[in-house]
């Protein structure tokens, strides 16, 4: 589900919209697109000021050149084909485009991390990895509200044009299943990123106090939650495919799946193991200053 154009084909769409409101939108998009593509060099700018620039910051003037050319592509996007492909490839130039902007970003970030986490204690180390956490976290839920509103947009829009002739009781009873079909697709995803919420908290209590009474609250509160997260998943999945069965008659268009969640269910195990040795470390260090 994730779009791999996600959000610089958004972006080209928003700024194409507001281009063509007329000449104030399209004083503004030209704004809004030459300060998109500076962001970049303003970082670049700020860290050498701050002298905290490091070698991999390099990348971000070729990382600005990219956003500017990647979103003029974007805003124009019949330009694509004629440009960045010899033969048209079915819009498959839009997700290269996007991969050489997401690749030289990422690879800014990664270095940086890489060069400045041998000049961290463990506090930074910690610090640091709750950001990318977060980071992570609301660009993954962004994504995953953007593309079950635009999918469940199209399959609406499909299931109305396709069904003309129905009663609207039949349709909107259809929609109304299109819409859970949509929320027990997201589902997985979002747990995971609750799963996630999670550790950064356990990463903040850890942070303060290593084998703390909070961060034990936390690391229990983390493996009892990925189970329960998991039996959810499969419950929900299963109770549709079973609803939808038994309404079939009233369903215009219907969704099952068989949801085996291995990834999922390796994730938990991990998770619980992991705090099997968390707390059994707790206890020795506890069982060690008794001695003391």
């Amino acid at each position: 589900m994730i779009d791999l154009t996600f959000p610089w084909e958004q972006a080209g769409g928003l700024l194409r919209r507001l281009s063509l409101s007329g000449g104030a939108g399209n004083g503004i998009a030209w704004i809004l697109f030459l300060v998109a593509g500076a962001l970049p060099l303003f970082a670049a700018f700020y860290l050498w000021r701050r002298r905290r620039a490091v070698k991999a910051d390099l990348l971000l003037v070729p990382s600005s050149a990219a956003i500017w050319a990647g979103l003029w592509f974007f805003i124009n996007p019949t330009y694509m084909n004629r440009y960045l492909s010899p033969i048209p490839s079915g819009g498959m130039a839009k997700y290269a485009l996007a991969a050489v902007m997401d690749s030289l970003l990422l690879t800014w970030i990664l270095l940086r991390c890489i060069l400045c986490c041998g000049k961290l204690e463990q506090g930074g180390i910690l610090s640091g990895l709750r950001v990318l956490l977060g980071v992570y976290i609301g660009l993954s839920a962004g994504n995953l509200l953007w593309q079950a509103v635009t999918q469940t947009a199209r399959e609406y829009t499909a299931l109305k044009d396709g069904n003309t002739g129905v009663s609207h009781a039949l349709l909107s009873f259809s929609v109304f299943f299109l819409i859970l079909q949509t929320i027990v697709g997201i589902l997985p995803e979002f747990c995971n990123l609750a799963l996630l919420v999670l550790v950064s908290g356990f990463l903040g209590s850890y942070k303060k106090g290593a084998y703390s009474e909070a961060s034990c609250r936390w690391m229990k509160r983390l493996g009892t939650a990925s189970g329960h997260f998991l039996t959810l998943i499969l419950s929900v999945t299963v109770g549709f495919n079973v609803l939808q069965l038994l309404c079939s008659r009233f369903i215009l268009s219907s969704h099952h799946r068989i949801f085996f969640p291995l990834s999922g269910l390796l994730v938990v195990l991990g998770i619980r193991m992991f705090s099997f040795l968390y707390l059994d470390g707790k206890q020795m260090k506890e069982d060690n200053e008794m001695f003391i």
